[in-house]
């Protein structure tokens, strides 16, 4: 029996009971079902949990159970399925205990909602119209496999994908889509750019999952949305997520009126799911939810690396023996290196030597501007810290900055500082090989906070 055939008589009859398709997974585990799998192994094939897998089929025999008026199971959905097809003439009819369905090719019953669109085998259901567009993409081989490994293998609930302004984090994720398209049924991008607040965000989130009658209360909405993600393999990516956090407050304190949004992400971390969400930040939440959970994930971006030739190579600069130090120098930093590739390019004709005898690390207006936007948000402490770290030539033992901060903060507010810098990404704090911590300011913020201290 064509299983293409089985499959479509499923469908239809799953159509006419609920004015629902076959999702993505309802079809993969009948077609699954129909070739002899065992459900570990459609689970494997499908990188999902065996549990979930099993938790799906039994919604979807039970169904086709009630459609039929008899027992359908794994074991015979395919001969109950066949009968119907080899019984088919012209219309389906087929009588079972008291129930009876009938299905005619020429007229379908209208379905009970109607939602945007369905995924289909391997065409996942895509609401992605608001990401920015990719004009170009450089390296992030390692990143990109990370992620994957992270969402596909692991099956994390939450990962928050972090780094300092420009790095790169919008485009890796939309480059990530482009890469897993048909490992979830649903993948839909947000931006809280707009600073939305969660009845907004949720109404306006929830049509790219149900019906567009929306339930008019925030608990209701939030129960929809965590029943879908449990019974759906869904990607959720939510860009500027630091747009939600207080400015003047130390990294990652949510506003008040955005605390809801704490609540809902604590609960997709802490309850079982088949999805993930993908959160996008230039501040890490103070609350280190992706850190906490066995299911939660934290990847933070640097710099391009060797790949940061690639934008040097676009924008066509001479002296491709000083592109190294031109790239060291702006810690392969892609949007100051961009930036900074067109400022030599329209001011120095395209040459790296004449713009290199310039020592000091110079930032473009772009750049500067968007820092601006940024300085404003620390506290007066991580303000003095930086002013203090941005003078120094080298990296500064931790002790040190203590003692110099003494004056004025105590030891508990210096630390809080400090660590609040690192969630926001301007600090990095390593080892010096002999057990002290050695603090070193990223240089985009150490020659903005040299601009502003002269």
């Amino acid at each position: 029996m064509d299983i293409a055939e089985v499959l479509k008589l499923a469908d239809e009859l799953l159509f006419a009971h609920s004015g629902q398709h076959l999702d993505y997974l309802q079809e993969t585990i009948l077609k699954g079902t129909l070739q002899s799998q065992k459900y570990a192994k459609i689970a494997s094939d499908n990188h999902l949990s065996e549990g979930h897998v099993r938790d799906r089929a039994s919604e979807l025999w039970q169904t086709l159970s009630d459609v039929l008026g008899e027992d359908v199971n794994k074991l015979n959905a395919r001969n109950i399925l066949e009968k119907i097809i080899i019984s088919k003439s012209g219309s389906i009819g087929y009588l079972g205990n008291e129930n009876k369905v009938s299905i005619s090719s020429n007229r379908m019953r209208s379905p009970k909602s109607s939602p945007l669109s369905k995924p289909t085998a391997n065409k996942p259901y895509l609401d992605i119209d608001n990401a920015p567009e990719i004009t170009a993409f450089y390296g992030r081989s390692d990143e990109l496999n990370t992620l994957k490994t992270w969402l596909i293998q692991d099956c994390s609930r939450i990962i928050t994908l972090t780094g300092i302004i420009g790095i790169g984090k919008t485009t890796l994720a939309i480059k990530l889509i482009e890469e897993i398209p048909t490992q979830f049924e649903y993948i839909v991008y947000r931006s809280l750019r707009y600073s939305p607040t969660i009845d907004s965000f949720l109404t306006d989130l929830l049509p790219a999952f149900i019906s567009p009658i929306i339930p008019n209360t925030l608990d209701r909405q939030v129960d929809v949305l965590l029943k879908f993600l449990r019974k759906h393999c869904c990607l959720i990516i939510i860009d500027d997520l630091q747009m939600l956090f207080q400015p003047g407050q130390l990294a990652g304190h949510y506003k008040p009126e955005f605390e809801g949004y704490h609540l809902l992400f604590k609960q997709i971390a802490q309850l079982s799911n088949a999805s993930s969400l993908l959160l996008i930040t230039s501040e890490q939440p103070e609350d280190a939810i992706a850190t906490r959970y066995k299911f939660t994930r934290c990847l933070k971006l640097t710099g391009l690396g060797e790949s940061a030739k690639e934008i040097l190579r676009d924008k066509e600069l001479s002296d491709e023996q000083m592109w190294d130090t031109l790239i060291e120098k702006y810690q392969s930093h892609p949007l100051c290196l961009e930036m900074t590739a067109t400022m030599i390019e329209e001011l120095f004709a395209g040459n790296v030597t004449d713009f290199l005898a310039y020592p000091s690390l110079i930032l473009s207006n772009e750049i500067g501007s968007q820092l601006s936007r940024v300085w404003v948000r620390l506290t007066e402490s991580e303000q003095e810290i930086v002013k203090y770290l941005a003078l120094q030539e080298k990296a500064i033992n931790l002790m040190e900055v203590l003692q110099v901060m003494f004056d004025r903060y105590n030891t508990e507010i210096a630390l809080n500082a400090i660590r609040s810098l690192k969630r926001r990404c301007f600090l990095e704090a390593y080892q010096n090989g002999v057990g002290s911590s050695l603090l070193r300011l990223d240089r985009t913020l150490e020659a903005y906070a040299r601009s502003i201290n002269n």
